[in-house]
């Protein structure tokens, strides 16, 4: 009998602190809270662009903005306002054309790709890109080199066959397109998210993962080249003058993994060699960043893979899963990376405002960001110093700060604000209009 009340007692209790539980998920937002995210949820996906090459209406955009402002959000209610942000995202969100045949509507006519989509949830993606250069590059022939495990490819078609098309304005704003879709259509994980490439692919996924890391788990660009002047195809470090600003600090919290062979005649080492100095310098300077960099020449080696290679490369980076909040960020920003659009080109280079937990609502050319979270306390320092780092946010949510205590932003020992943010449903609107991610979520802001 004694064994029977133990055993009701620790049911009942159980139970007790089971709803208990439940009820507190619950109540972190009411019914009343949750018909309006519903509502404000269906309205954004019905409104926003299809792809990035498309533009919110600006009326429509700023009833949504101001829709969200007046709903209030509790402490404790950012995960439960995404997934409800989120639930029409699958049927309302970018999708592919005619899946069979795979495109996308584009200012410059339909644009291809080849897709090998997996079932099953949770699945990573990888981006792969092909090579290259003038009126040449066939999407098969990435998709026959880069595939990871528990992946979906997609394999996009150059939308103009130019050199280093995937740095262009529009091969940029394919490749985002291609990853919104896949999250949205496909579901994918968004801390499982790959690029990579050989040759002009090698040099277009080094370009993604320098100006959006935050997008990226890992990145593979092999055996291509980095945009430079006086020009990218050079064969020695020592005749790179200047290679392009706005890209290689980014990566400080990227895995890579890329080589280059000395031989090489067709993508010539000199820029990647010349990047690569770049790199060390940095990690030298930099206890904790850049350490998960990758890169190797090879000696006597042509345009081609090594020995051992893509296979090694795809075995590293399949094991890498994203920095989504990392404790320190370098942003520099290019505002006009090359190449510059051309007189036939029908839009424009894309202007980015959110660097994982940072936003700038007018990032400069060459702008350099450095910032680091501790201890409720963010420091800030780069070129924006002079205006106490003015149009500078900080975006925070409860698994990056102790949400009971207030937060200090720090610059060249001097306190700029101390504020205790509160949860706020526009800024986590805003971070799920930026990159459509489920995981780099923010619920809270400090705006300088």
């Amino acid at each position: 009998m004694l064994h029977a009340r133990r055993f009701l007692l620790v049911t009942i209790l159980a139970a007790t602190a089971s709803a208990q539980s439940a009820g507190k998920t619950a109540a972190s937002l009411d019914a009343a809270t949750q018909q309006k995210i519903t509502e404000l949820a269906k309205k954004f996906w019905k409104d926003r662009p299809r792809t990035a090459f498309d533009a919110w209406d600006a009326t429509k955009r700023a009833a949504i903005d101001a829709e969200a402002k007046a709903i209030a959000l509790p402490e404790g209610g950012l995960d439960a306002a995404v997934k409800l942000l989120w639930t029409p995202s699958a049927k309302l969100g970018p999708r592919l054309e005619e899946p069979d045949k795979p495109r996308i509507a584009t200012p410059y006519g339909d644009a291809r790709l080849i897709l090998k989509s997996q079932k099953g949830k949770n699945k990573g993606l990888v981006i792969g890109l092909h090579g290259g250069g003038e009126g040449a590059g066939d999407a098969g022939e990435a998709a026959g080199s880069w595939m990871l495990p528990d992946c979906v490819g997609m394999y996009p078609q150059g939308i103009k066959l130019v050199d280093d098309t995937w740095n262009t304005v529009h091969g940029e704003r394919f490749i985002l397109t291609l990853i919104e879709i896949a999250k949205c259509q496909f579901q994918v994980n968004p801390e499982r998210i790959y690029v990579m490439g050989f040759s002009m692919g090698g040099t277009g996924s080094w370009f993604m993962a320098g100006r959006h890391p935050d997008l990226f788990a890992g990145a593979s660009p092999c055996a291509g080249v980095f945009m430079a002047q006086p020009k990218s195809q050079l064969a020695t470090k020592e005749e790179v003058q200047a290679l392009q600003h706005g890209l290689i600090p980014n990566v400080r919290n990227l895995a890579m993994y890329y080589y280059i062979g000395l031989a090489d005649t067709n993508c010539m080492p000199g820029t990647f060699l010349a990047a690569w100095d770049r790199l060390e310098g940095l990690m030298k300077a930099d206890a904790d960043g850049y350490r998960n960099i990758h890169f190797k020449s090879y000696p006597g080696l042509p345009h081609a893979f090594p020995k051992g290679e893509p296979e090694s490369g795809l075995k590293f980076i399949a094991a890498q899963t994203r920095q989504t909040f990392p404790k320190t960020l370098v942003w520099e920003y290019a505002d006009a990376p090359a190449p510059l659009p051309d007189a036939d080109d029908k839009t424009t280079r894309i202007q980015k405002k959110l660097f994982y937990w940072l936003r700038c609502e007018k990032p400069t050319d060459n702008q350099k960001l450095r910032a680091t979270l501790a201890d409720n306390v963010v420091t800030l320092e780069g070129t924006l110093s002079a205006t106490d780092f003015a149009g500078v946010s900080i975006l925070l949510n409860p698994k990056m700060i102790d949400v009971k205590k207030e937060v200090v932003v720090m610059a060249g020992g001097k306190e700029l604000r101390r504020a205790s943010p509160k949860p706020d449903l526009a800024t986590v609107l805003e971070a799920l209009d930026a990159r459509l991610d489920t995981a780099m979520v923010f619920d809270r802001r400090i705006d300088l």
